[in-house]
């Protein structure tokens, strides 16, 4: 064990001389101001265990458009400014197109994951994949089901309005899974869903910046796990064993009804059926698939989630897009995907949502070739973290950015939120085309047919819903409550009869169809 210990010691000095010896060869060269580094661990007693974002644009606020931030074995480069971000990410798009090696999403089973992959040849696949069953043209062939399956969701919201959080995951989790699957009973679902949420557990807490030592210290990794300062390894081999279950499952399961013929139109039978059968394109596929699936349901329950609480906060914009509902689309029936063009405030209110608390706070890319910024010297592979909730929160662009106030959008011509929220350039969320017309969608109805309040205690005081923020990949609130009730007995009626004509509505995917 002693001689053990020593080789490891010995393997990290030398990953830390040779770090600092890159620093040194770099040192000539002109680099972005920041915080003043202490020796061996940089600024890493300055950088807060959650809510990074915040400090970050508070160095961004100090050092201007690019700040250079120091963490044992890495440097960071600040992005706070959307201008730099498009610069950097949209136009040099070839440069900053990969991502830093994030070791121990890797042990978790999450290495071969889209948003994890460094750019190459395998991303490219995936994407291209992807664009099968995410294009515009896709996408446009979901919305009569994305439209079918909202009564359920306002059923089960009419039902236990307490839970609606769970119900949010639900509705978004049953689209994705219709498109990545082809699911649609409700038995086989539930659990596939709980594997889903689970596996993104994981993903959250492994990716959060500067969690684990093992990111600074890659060759950490051989440590066994009964190794003093290894208990990674167990949350590690958990992690991989719930990561592989949630993405296996459903996977093998509809390979085997394709094999039988028995399979609904799916992305993943579609794939099985139309590219090559060999196992690199298999797994692939799983990816490309589970990435459908758990990329849609996380942060569409996240950002219904700050939609309601800013409900039960803003009670004036809440009426206002009510109104702007029942004027335009009436109270015979629920609004539509269709319906978008027609209620500017309600599609003003989901802007809102993202960019008052963004559901995916930073973005993180790789330089893959030395470049250079308005004489700021970037190397290669220096890590690039857009700060997206900085950008959304910029005084200078968002008066009052702390406020909810949706009338920026459709009165004062801000600039797009959406465009920001789910990323830019090569990287940008593959699945943005359908969250908007599924979040809008169930904004929509909610409003059309429930009214959400502050909720009260059992001696009748208020119960002020925060804004606290969980840590992880995913910006959640923190558990809230609010009081959501029908907004008459014509809504209820409404529902029902909704809920009744949706299941005589076919529920295939014809994209899918062979």
């Amino acid at each position: 064990m002693t001689m053990f210990l020593w080789i490891v010691l010995t393997a990290i000095l030398t990953f830390a001389l040779a770090s600092l010896l890159g620093k040194l060869r770099r040192k000539g060269r002109h680099r972005p101001p920041g915080p003043k580094p202490l020796p061996f661990i940089g600024n890493a007693h300055q950088i807060p265990s959650k809510h990074e974002w915040i400090k970050f644009k508070e160095w961004g606020d100090m050092y201007g458009d690019l700040a250079k931030v120091e963490i044992p074995g890495d440097t960071l480069y600040l992005v706070n400014k959307r201008e730099v971000v498009n610069e950097l990410f949209e136009v040099r798009s070839a440069i900053y197109c990969s991502r830093p090696n994030l070791v121990m999403a890797g042990l978790s089973g999450w290495k071969n994951s889209i948003p994890t992959l460094g750019y190459g040849p395998r991303l490219r696949k995936s994407r291209m994949l992807l664009k099968k069953a995410m294009g515009p043209a896709a996408i446009r062939s979901y919305y009569p089901y994305i439209n079918r399956d909202v009564p359920f969701f306002l059923q089960n919201l009419l039902r236990t309005p307490e839970r609606f959080t769970e119900h949010f995951t639900r509705g978004a989790a049953r689209i994705a899974l219709k498109i990545a699957y082809g699911y649609e009973g409700v038995t086989e679902d539930e659990q596939i869903i709980q594997n889903g949420t689970r596996a993104m557990q994981v993903f959250s807490a492994t990716v959060a910046p500067g969690a684990w030592a093992v990111d600074t210290f890659p060759l950490l990794r051989y440590l066994p796990s009964w190794f003093p300062f290894a208990s990674f390894q167990k949350f590690a081999e958990r992690g991989k064993k719930i990561t592989d279950e949630a993405r296996n499952v459903p996977f093998y399961e509809v390979k085997k009804r394709v094999e039988s013929g028995t399979a609904d139109g799916s992305f993943t039978s579609m794939m099985l059926q139309t590219e090559k059968s060999d196992p690199e394109t298999e797994n692939i596929i799983t990816w490309a698939a589970f990435g459908i699936f758990t990329g849609q349901f996380d942060t569409t329950t996240a950002a219904l989630s700050w939609f309601t609480i800013a409900m039960a906060k803003y009670p004036d914009v809440q009426k206002k897009a009510q109104a702007e509902i029942d004027r335009v689309v009436g109270k015979a029936r629920l609004p539509e995907v269709a319906d978008r063009e027609s209620l500017p405030y309600v599609w003003a209110v989901m802007q809102e949502v993202f960019r008052w608390h963004p559901t995916i706070t930073m973005s993180p890319r790789t330089a893959i070739q030395d470049d250079e910024y308005h004489g700021y010297f970037i190397p290669a592979e220096t890590t690039i973290i857009a700060n997206f909730w900085a950008i959304l929160h910029d005084e200078s662009v968002y008066h009052d950015a702390d406020k909810f106030i949706p009338e920026r959008f459709c009165d004062e011509g801000a600039p797009d939120s959406l465009s920001v929220a789910f990323g830019f350039g090569r990287r940008i969320c593959p699945g943005i085309l359908i969250a908007h017309p599924h979040v809008f969608v169930t904004i929509a109805s909610i409003l059309a047919t429930f009214d959400i309040s502050k909720a009260r205690d059992d001696a009748g005081n208020v119960i002020e819903p925060g804004e606290d923020a969980t840590s992880g990949a995913i910006n959640f609130p923190k558990p809230f409550k609010v009081s959501i009730t029908p907004r008459s007995s014509e809504a209820v009626e409404l529902i029902r009869k909704s809920v009744e004509h949706s299941k005589t509505l076919p529920d295939r995917l014809e994209i899918f169809s062979m």
